[in-house]
């Protein structure tokens, strides 16, 4: 297929391509730059709602303990003093 390159040095990838990725309008796409001047185009990830997110790694450490947003804010709290991150002691 070719494209014609605007003035702004753009173009339009038509439906029938997005197709073929498998892509839909907020799904990410990469571009690589290959040696011979040649580009690789590739479908990278589906924007997805958080929702479906939940459950997603039950299959890799089976049943995991539901964490309270205090757990979790001093889990990140201790994280970043481990590391050296400064100013986040006694913040609440």
């Amino acid at each position: 297929m070719d494209f014609a390159l605007s003035r702004t040095g753009q173009f339009t990838v038509n439906k029938t391509l997005l197709k073929h990725l498998g892509v839909k309008p907020g799904d990410r796409v990469s571009i690589e730059m290959l040696p011979d001047a040649s580009l690789k185009v590739s479908a990278t990830g589906k924007k997805r709602p958080l929702s479906e997110l939940r459950g997603a790694f039950r299959d890799l450490f089976g049943v995991v303990e539901t964490l309270s947003l205090e757990d979790m804010d001093k889990a990140i709290e201790e994280g970043c003093l481990a590391s050296g991150m400064v100013g986040m002691e006694g913040k609440k």
